[in-house]
């Protein structure tokens, strides 16, 4: 109060100073007269018809930090190319296929002829196997008589009824058949070492086949790999050969959804895990899906540009917020809006951000329209969202306030 008579003393001063006649002049000429009181300015309509203004309202009111971000799953198969060999088909991108399913075939045609020369050989390494073992058996047989006979024979040869010398001739043929049959069982051993090579080629030949046809090792969705630098990025195509190891496709598990976005560093205090989060769908605007606060990053970092790919001067935070519902319209790559829900007001008096103004004090100010005129106001702010803020003191419901700075200021 002491602060209000003194600038009215001030301004009788002044006015006492000047002629009565100066004064009047003034008057009549209609000159706009500021009448200071305490914090309070006061200024003629005539200066703010052209500004538009807005009722402070009570009402339910949301604190909300909005973001951009991009769908990913959380889990995800990885397709990579087993061998260097060209791409003849590719599953469709973006098709939901089972576990099983056929996702790439590879050029094979060299790989069936290797196969067909392989089973030949397995063949006629069978068969020379085949007449080894009746070779063998054969010659056992021979061995066998041979023994019989060579056995039976000094008996005889005792009793004077043969010589001795085919007593020893049958000996020899004996061991001349025994040395036959053992280098039949060598036969038959490199016989079997043969099928066993050949065999081996085959299924050799066989594995490179099934690499020809890659199958989905379980159900999800298709989404290409690209390839090349970061200023060349294209995505796999049917005609390519990759190199080995190289990533093709990916089956995200699409049950289980995050997106990541950027906090700038202002908003950071208002973030906490678990925070309730809205997401829209570009794609589908209509339809909001549920999801949570799941990380936010400890260190800050500069914003990239998405139009020059440069860092700019402002700082964020990483946060990557899972999605808690599962619908088949979740696709890893879409651009979702964010509303990061920081609280809810049932019932809280509130103005348009455009109202809210700071004086050369650094308060917080409102210009209130009233039957006087403009009245400069310091006010309370609790908090605020993208739209309105929230009072704490200085405004009354329904009081009409400037969304602009009158011109005298």
């Amino acid at each position: 109060m002491q602060k209000k008579s003194a600038k009215q003393s001030w301004l009788e001063k002044i006015l006492a100073d000047k002629s009565r006649r100066r004064v009047a002049m003034l008057v009549a000429g209609g000159v706009i007269v500021l009448l200071f009181v305490g914090s309070t300015l006061l200024v003629s309509d005539d200066e703010t018809t052209n500004i538009p203004t807005a009722k402070v309202k009570e009402g339910p009111v949301t604190i909300k930090i909005t973001e951009s971000g991009e769908l990913r799953a959380q889990d995800q198969v990885t397709i990579s190319a087993v061998t260097d060999k060209q791409i003849l088909w590719l599953v469709p991108e973006g098709k939901w296929v089972e576990e099983g399913d056929t996702l790439i075939v590879y050029e094979s045609e060299k790989y069936l002829i290797s196969k067909g020369e392989s089973e030949s050989m397995v063949l006629m390494a069978q068969a020379d196997m085949v007449k080894a073992q009746s070779d063998l058996e054969a010659q056992k047989a021979r061995e066998e008589a041979a023994r019989k006979n060579y056995e039976m024979l000094p008996a005889l040869a005792k009793k004077g009824y043969i010589q001795e010398n085919e007593v020893e001739q049958a000996r020899l043929q004996y061991l001349e058949y025994r040395s036959k049959s053992r280098s039949l069982q060598a036969n038959i051993d490199a016989a079997k070492a043969q099928v066993d090579r050949a065999n081996r080629s085959l299924e050799q030949q066989e594995r490179k086949l099934r690499q020809g046809v890659v199958f989905a090792p379980r159900a999800g969705l298709v989404v290409y790999a690209m390839t090349g630098d970061v200023e060349n990025q294209k995505k796999i195509t049917v005609g390519m050969i990759p190199f080995e190891g190289m990533d093709l496709m990916y089956l995200p598990d699409v049950s289980s959804m995050m997106v990541d976005t950027e906090v700038s560093e202002v908003d950071l205090a208002k973030l906490r895990l678990n925070l309730p989060v809205e997401i829209r769908l570009d794609a589908y605007q209509d339809v909001v899906f549920n999801g949570e606060v799941v990380y936010i990053a400890d260190l800050a970092k500069r914003k990239i540009s998405r139009i020059t790919g440069k860092a700019t001067g402002a700082k964020v935070f990483d946060v990557t917020i899972k999605v808690r519902d599962q619908d088949k319209r979740l696709k890893p790559g879409l651009t979702a809006t964010l509303d990061l829900i920081v609280n809810q007001h049932a019932q809280a008096l509130y103005l348009p951000l455009e109202a809210v103004f700071v004086n050369e004090q650094d308060q917080t100010i409102a210009y209130v329209k009233n039957k006087g005129g403009i009245e400069m106001r310091v006010i309370q702010i609790e908090e605020s969202n993208d739209r309105v803020a929230i009072v704490k003191d200085g405004l009354r419901r329904d009081e009409e306030v400037l969304l602009g700075r009158p011109a005298t200021i």
